[in-house]
């Protein structure tokens, strides 16, 4: 006896031991679908979402399992679906229900099996629910944990089948709808489902009583009476899930257990009937009485799996389109990836790319990839009281085509427009909305049948859209935070500056007093007295911009007066070359047009762009090195040969050129030279000297451009249109 109990057990460890690497446990195609639609959907709640997965042994103990994984190190187990998915939260459950479907579609699972998948799910929730009902009343008053232990109590049938389903199989075919029939023929195999299934919520880690109640559900009644009030609850509802009406008899031992009348009985198994039946009903499962003998289905079973099929097909097509969109660094990126992203999904390379700009309520064309636009030329749609199909279709948050209102006559001039600008018959409006934000909306442009193949793939236009919209979504949140990042920096240096103002105005009061008292004691013919001049104005243009700094985030009033610019880079190479360039053996080389005309611009700006250049350029050679200043009076004939131009009359500049020999500009921080703190000069500098350059340069009407290379040196070229300049006498 001792000796056969013994290899029993060991028969019962090699079946528990080929179970361990456990393969997901399948669940029925409807509720995976609803599951996946419902993740989709971002109005559907946390408890909706709950509501689903309360519905299926499997996903209710995969969730559980995970929740209550070492991972998490939770002290108190978790035995609510509702509490596990707020720890796990909307992303992980979609891709639990995600990989689920994968399995599903690529297991064993089918309709012709012994194993009869709905009926099991059908049995395995009405049990859940009378536990439910029978917890209330009675004195356990545990609803959550008897309706958990309702749904997992006979989950070791399925462990049984997935793993060994020839075994398995041939045990259900001879047990038939008798269950001591199959608690036999599982034995004379060497374990039962009761065994199967304890032991695997106990490796997912669930309490000692949801594990029990799954343990001793087939337990002989005498056993049970003396039991935890919650295996009672399970195996009493486990009786009547199975008890067909023309059969009765059960109801007795539920009397029996808990004191209950048999119109009491009868009344909770209706309701519970009711209660699972229009549950099946909202996920579209058709189940058979319980009457009728437990035969495998097919018909619309087949086409659920048909359709959850195409769901993982549409899953695996967009992991191929999104990896552009993973690897996109910037908003061009990202526009490029996505038009890249649908061209690969759908095959239609006519597609724009419309950003909503929320400041000016307009739809932005931002990617014009397979279009007809004309270079340069920017494409707007008005949001407000705008019925043109791209404004509806992101408005309404639909797909919608020309087709949908041509046929009521309601196309728009805009939307005809787009149609011939895509170079099709019809065209289709995809919106892209995240997280109630509407982000944009794409618009492909095609022939009708091709229109017509994409409308029939609004799912996977949807999914494709979410995707591009969390892309576009997120870049957008980036941008605005790096510009708050800045905007703070700005501020914070502003609060500096003012009280640096204040300490530094009084020293500069003073030093100009004494200037002028030693230009006094000088003379009016003293040689000196130029270079006093120069230190005076320098003392000016100090206290202006220290007045400037105490508010960084303002644009600033520029005076503007006719400059002779030959002088003023005259004037600051005197003054540079003595202050830095003898020390830092530093040869100035000027080259200063003498046909140059005055410029009408602001003569401090001016300033402070040169003695920036010229002052990163003599940091950068500390080797020393050459330093040129050039100037050049750009007439129509230079310009038409710089732009390539055949002809046609074109604006006179003033060109500026500041070049060093010095080790040049690094890529990565040439990429973003004039971006607020970056910094060519490492560690010690703010990185604002290039920025203020370039912010007064477009304030002056200019450009400016650098040519750099590691070890070559550095040039920045800037040009000045010359309306309103002063002509050279």
């Amino acid at each position: 006896m001792e000796s056969k109990r013994r290899n029993m057990d060991d028969r019962a460890g090699q079946f528990l031991s080929r179970i361990a690497a456990s393969r997901v446990l399948p669940s029925l195609p409807q509720v995976l679908l609803k599951l996946l639609e419902a993740c989709r959907n971002e109005e559907t709640t946390i408890k909706e979402i709950a509501q689903i997965i309360n519905s299926d042994s499997a996903l209710c103990g995969r969730i559980l399992g995970i929740v209550n994984s070492p991972f998490y190190r939770r002290a108190e187990k978790i035995v609510r679906v509702d509490d596990a998915l707020f720890q796990l939260g909307r992303d992980a459950v979609r891709s639990i229900a995600v990989s689920a479907s994968i399995h599903h579609v690529f297991s064993r699972v089918n309709g012709q099996s012994p194993f009869n998948m709905k009926l099991y799910w059908h049995h395995a929730l009405l049990c859940a629910v009378l536990a439910r009902r029978l917890s209330e009343k009675t004195a356990f008053k545990a609803p959550e944990l008897s309706f958990l232990s309702g749904i997992l109590h006979d989950v070791g049938r399925v462990v049984l089948w997935v793993h060994f389903p020839e075994e398995y199989g041939k045990v259900l075919a001879d047990a038939g709808n008798r269950s001591e029939l199959l608690l036999e023929g599982e034995a004379r195999m060497g374990i039962t489902h009761a065994e199967v299934g304890a032991w695997l919520l106990s490796r997912w880690g669930l309490d000692a009583f949801t594990i029990d109640a799954a343990r001793y559900h087939h337990e002989p009644l005498e056993r049970i009476h003396g039991a935890f009030p919650l295996i009672k609850i399970v195996y009493a509802a486990n009786l009547l899930a199975d008890m067909p009406d023309s059969d009765l008899s059960r109801s007795k031992v539920v009397r029996e257990l808990f004191g209950l009348g048999f119109t009491d009985i009868t009344d909770m198994l209706s309701a519970a009937r009711e209660e699972v039946r229009e549950l099946a009903e909202s996920l579209g499962i058709q189940v058979a009485p319980v009457e009728l003998p437990q035969q495998p289905r097919e018909g619309k079973d087949g086409e659920q799996g048909d359709v959850l099929a195409g769901e993982v097909r549409d899953v695996a097509l967009l992991q191929t389109a999104l990896q552009g969109l993973m690897d996109a660094v910037d908003r061009d990126a990202i526009h490029k990836a996505a038009r890249e992203g649908f061209e690969i999904l759908f095959g239609t390379p006519a597609v724009l790319l419309f950003v909503h700009d929320r400041d000016r309520e307009l739809l932005v064309l931002r990617d014009t990839g397979g279009s007809r636009l004309p270079p340069g030329q920017e494409l707007t749609i008005p949001m407000g009281r705008n019925e043109s199909l791209p404004v509806q279709a992101l408005t309404r948050r639909t797909v919608l085509g020309s087709r949908d209102l041509r046929d009521r006559g309601a196309l728009t001039i805009m939307d005809e427009m787009l149609v011939h600008l895509l170079g099709g018959e019809e065209i289709l409006c995809l919106p892209l909305v995240t997280q109630k934000e509407t982000v944009g909306v794409f618009v492909i442009g095609a022939d009708r049948a091709a229109v017509q193949s994409l409308a029939a793939e609004t799912r996977l236009l949807t999914l494709y859209g979410d995707q591009v919209a969390v892309a576009l979504r997120l870049d957008q949140m980036r941008r605005a935070q790096a510009r708050l990042y800045q905007a703070g920096r700005l501020a914070a240096s502003s609060a500096l500056a003012r009280k640096v103002a204040h300490e530094v105005n009084n020293p500069l009061s003073i030093i100009k007093n004494y200037l002028k008292i030693l230009g006094m004691k000088l003379g009016p013919d003293n040689a000196a007295q130029d270079e006093l001049r120069i230190v005076n104005e320098e003392i000016d243009r100090v206290a202006i911009i220290i007045r400037q700094l105490t508010d960084l985030t303002s644009e600033k009033e520029r005076v503007r007066q006719a400059v002779d610019i030959n002088g003023l880079i005259r004037d600051l190479a005197a003054i540079i070359e003595k202050s830095f360039s003898a020390a830092s053996r530093i040869r100035f080389h000027l080259d200063l047009d003498p046909a140059l005309p005055g410029l009408v611009t602001d003569r401090n700006g001016m300033k402070q762009i040169l003695i920036n250049l010229l002052k990163n350029a003599i940091e950068a050679m500390k080797q020393g090195g050459s330093l040129f200043v050039r100037t050049k009076f750009l007439v129509s004939k230079d310009l038409e040969e710089m732009a390539g131009k055949a002809g046609g009359k074109a604006e006179q500049h003033m060109e500026i050129t500041i070049r060093d020999d010095g080790p040049g500009i690094p890529e990565a921080i040439r990429q973003r030279l004039f971006e607020p703190y970056v910094t060519t000069k490492g560690e010690g500098h703010s990185g604002l000297g290039l920025s203020v350059v370039h912010s007064i340069v477009r304030d002056l009407g200019g450009t400016i451009q650098c040519e750099s290379a590691e070890g070559r040196g550095t040039s920045f070229v800037m040009r000045f249109p010359l309306n309103g300049s002063v002509k050279k006498a």
